[in-house]
């Protein structure tokens, strides 16, 4: 069955309060700090907060960054909502909702962060306040753009698959901005959504995802809150314009009654990076997490995540794609690491075929079953590893039986099996080949001699 992870944005959806969700769920703390703390930054290593806390009586997590150049400041990275704190700043004879500093979450000038000086980081005391624009006292992240991002994904040390969903997020926020803008998606240089803390927020989430092996998201009704923010390009309404953009076609929520902007373009860019879609299908989940938001809204502000299984079974066919190279100049010792490393960087399977080319020239052909987000790394592995000149790339409809690994108890012990769901309803149960060559040594006998017993025992299937 497949896993799921089930967002309820009831009271919308940030990056930051994403990431302490999956946290929330089990996702490897480790993992995350490793992951992050190897992206090389030119403006230095980055901080992370990590907190268990309790908030209105509820128990979750908050995760944020601290910037080092805020810290020296005397400054701190704090995001409000999670990332904007919007105060009621009187204007021309009626309240206007306005953030309460320069950074701004507008088309490219998407701010995931603020900078408050001195405050007590969980007191939200808002409505004195006055917007405020930072002078030269903090130096500010660069203006990074989609090439510059995808580098510091690639460098970073993270699976491949956590890499495909962090830029997939990025590359979607791109194309918001660059429609918004009338740019192109190498036009666009990201502002405060370049800065390290809101590509922490989305690498992080994406680390999180693929360590808790989740193969779907769904989404509750996201809501968006309501009023306005303040922009580079001036006053703007909630959602703001990369968010709005983002959400297109998925069901939201506009809370009058809200005056705060509930759902952030990286909140927003998770949800379209990673294809969410409504749950409608039977759901039981086994754990559930809560990622607080810092802003005092008037309601409970956590994010909700749910994570367990379909109760329905996996669709029995899906499309993979198809490398295919016939090789005739390459030793055995190249191909045998080349198979290794497909593997590695996540093919489904890779597998040498011998043929016969031209000539009379035996030789291999190469065949890499794979995701299609993978495509273009494993293409470009291929050429850098095998002295190929070209690949066939093809998408193909792949029929699947459901699977999931069990341990079954047998007379020599728990062992780590296979569970197969065949068509007509019944399960076939074989044992994963490590087993019965780690029991065969145990008892110095042989594998075969290892499943026939197993099979008389009717803990597996012949």
């Amino acid at each position: 069955m497949a896993k799921i992870l089930y967002w309820d944005c009831f009271s919308g959806i940030a990056g930051n309060m994403a990431v302490a969700s999956l946290l929330d769920l089990g996702a490897s703390r480790e993992k995350l700090q490793q992951g992050l703390a190897s992206m090389p930054f030119s403006e230095g290593k980055i901080e992370l907060i990590i907190e268990d806390k309790v908030v209105d009586g509820i128990r979750g997590i908050y995760f944020n960054t601290r910037d080092d150049h805020a810290a020296r400041s005397g400054h701190e990275h704090h995001h409000g909502h999670e990332n904007e704190s919007h105060g009621l700043v009187p204007e021309s004879g009626f309240l206007r909702h306005e953030p309460l500093h320069e950074h701004n979450h507008c088309h490219e000038h998407s701010s995931e962060q603020q900078h408050d000086h001195v405050h007590h980081e969980h007191t939200h005391d808002r409505e004195s306040d006055q917007p405020h624009a930072h002078g030269g006292e903090l130096h500010h992240a660069p203006h990074r753009g989609l090439k510059e991002i995808t580098v510091l994904i690639e460098q970073a040390e993270m699976t491949a698959a956590a890499k495909t969903i962090a830029k997939e997020c990025f590359r979607v926020l791109a194309e918001a901005e660059a429609t918004i803008h009338g740019k192109t998606v190498d036009e666009v240089h990201f502002h405060e959504v370049g800065a390290r803390d809101s590509i922490a927020d989305i690498v992080g989430a994406a680390i999180c995802l693929d360590d808790l092996g989740v193969e779907k998201i769904c989404v509750s009704p996201v809501h968006l809150g309501s009023g306005v923010v303040k922009c580079a390009h001036g006053i703007m309404p909630v959602p703001a314009p990369a968010t709005a953009l983002l959400l297109k076609d998925m069901p939201v929520v506009f809370d009058h009654h809200i005056a705060f902007e509930l759902t952030t373009p990286t909140g927003a860019a998770l949800l379209k990076g990673l294809k969410a879609t409504p749950l409608t299908e039977q759901f039981s989940f086994a754990k559930v997490g809560h990622g607080h938001g810092s802003k005092k809204i008037g309601q409970a502000n956590f994010l909700r995540a749910f994570l367990g299984e379909s109760n329905e079974l996996k669709k029995n066919s899906d499309s993979v794609t198809v490398l295919t190279s016939n090789i005739d100049n390459a030793s055995g010792e190249q191909l045998g690491n080349a198979i290794s490393e497909f593997m590695q960087a996540g093919a489904l399977d890779a597998c040498l075929i011998p043929i016969i080319m031209k000539k009379g020239r035996p030789a291999h052909q190469l065949q890499i079953l794979s995701d299609p987000k993978l495509v273009d790394q494993l293409e470009t592995l291929v050429f850098k590893l095998l002295p190929t000149l070209g690949i066939r790339i093809e998408t193909v409809a792949r029929s699947i039986l459901q699977r999931e690994i069990i341990q079954i108890q047998t007379s020599f012990g728990a062992i780590v099996a296979k569970q197969i769901h065949l068509p007509d309803g019944r399960k076939k149960i074989t044992p994963e080949y490590d087993e019965l060559v780690r029991l065969a040594k145990q008892h110095q006998t042989t594998t075969d001699a290892i499943r026939k017993k197993l099979v008389a025992e009717a803990a597996i299937t012949d």
